[in-house]
C-alpha cells in the first residue's frame, strides 16, 4: 500500500565526496486510530531496509491526543541512519503537546532543528523551519551561519514556507498535505489551500531559487482512507548539481 519513491536529486555546492548520499524522508505519520499502526510499523521498517545515510522526519507525529505521542515514539524507535535522525515538528504536534512531542524525539536520540541549522562533518547543511500554524517560524534565525554557498537541505512542514526562503539555493523537503488525501479535483485543491499549502500539493515544485519535494505522508486525518493518494515515503539520492539527473 506505501509507495516508495525515488529520486535523483541534484545539490548545488555539494562536494563529490557526497555524490550518492541516501537520505529518507517519512512525514505525517499521524499516530491514531485513523491510521494503522501495522502500516507505520512497515514504514519504520521499510525505511530502515533502504539503508540510508541520513534519516529526516517533517512533522505531524499525532493528530489529536496526547496519549498517541509515546506509543509513536516506540514506533519510530528502531530507525537508524549513519549520519542520524533529523526531525522538526508540524501543526498538529503542536495542537496536542509541541514540548511534549519535541521531548519523545529527543530521548530517542533523534536532532531536533527548530528554526535552526546544523552542520554535518561532511560538510551537508540542514536547516529546520518551525511551524507556521502556530506562528513558531523564524526563518532567519534558521538561516543563521549558512553561507549561500554551503549544500543546504531545509526541513520544512507546510510547503508554502518555502516562499519565505525561495532566495536561497537549496533543496526543502515538507509534508502537511497528505497529498490531498482524497484526491478529487475541485474537493483536493480547496483543501489543500484551507490548511494554508496554497499550490503544492504533491511532488516538485520549482519556487525562486529552491527546489521543493512534497511528500504525501503516511497517516490519515479527518478519515480513516485515502482515495487515489497512496501514503510514500521518499528516497533521494544526492548528486553534485553540475550533473544531470
Amino acid at each position: 500500500m506505501i509507495e516508495f519513491t525515488e529520486h535523483t536529486v541534484t545539490v548545488p555546492h555539494l562536494p563529490e565526496s557526497l555524490r550518492g548520499l541516501r537520505i529518507v524522508q517519512l512525514t505525517d505519520l499521524h499516530r491514531s486510530k485513523l491510521t494503522p499502526d501495522t502500516r507505520l510499523h512497515h514504514a519504520i521498517a521499510r525505511a530502515n531496509q533502504a539503508c540510508p545515510d541520513l534519516i529526516l522526519l517533517t512533522g505531524d507525529y499525532v493528530s489529536k491526543e496526547r496519549a498517541d505521542i509515546l506509543p509513536c515514539a516506540q514506533i519510530l524507535a528502531p530507525l537508524r541512519a549513519r549520519l542520524g535522525v533529523y526531525a522538526i515538528l508540524g501543526n498538529h504536534d503542536y495542537y496536542v503537546d509541541g514540548p511534549a512531542v519535541a521531548c519523545a524525539l529527543e530521548r530517542l536520540g533523534f536532532t531536533l532543528l527548530l528554526n535552526r541549522s546544523d552542520r554535518l562533518d561532511n560538510g551537508l547543511r540542514l536547516v529546520g523551519i518551525d511551524d507556521d500554524r502556530h506562528k513558531h517560524t523564524d526563518v532567519k534565525r534558521a538561516f543563521a551561519g549558512v553561507a549561500p554557498t554551503d549544500p543546504t537541505l531545509v526541513l520544512v512542514h507546510n510547503p508554502a514556507l518555502v516562499e519565505l526562503f525561495s532566495d536561497r539555493t537549496c533543496v526543502a523537503l515538507a509534508g502537511h498535505t497528505h497529498g490531498g488525501q482524497i484526491k478529487l479535483p475541485l474537493l483536493t485543491r480547496r483543501e489543500v489551500r484551507r490548511i494554508g499549502a496554497k499550490h503544492y500539493r504533491a511532488g516538485w515544485y520549482t519556487v525562486g531559487n529552491a527546489r521543493l519535494y512534497v511528500n504525501r505522508g503516511l497517516g490519515q486525518v479527518g478519515v480513516p482512507f485515502r482515495f487515489l493518494c497512496r501514503p510514500e515515503i521518499a528516497l533521494f539520492t544526492l548528486i553534485p548539481a553540475d550533473d544531470n539527473p
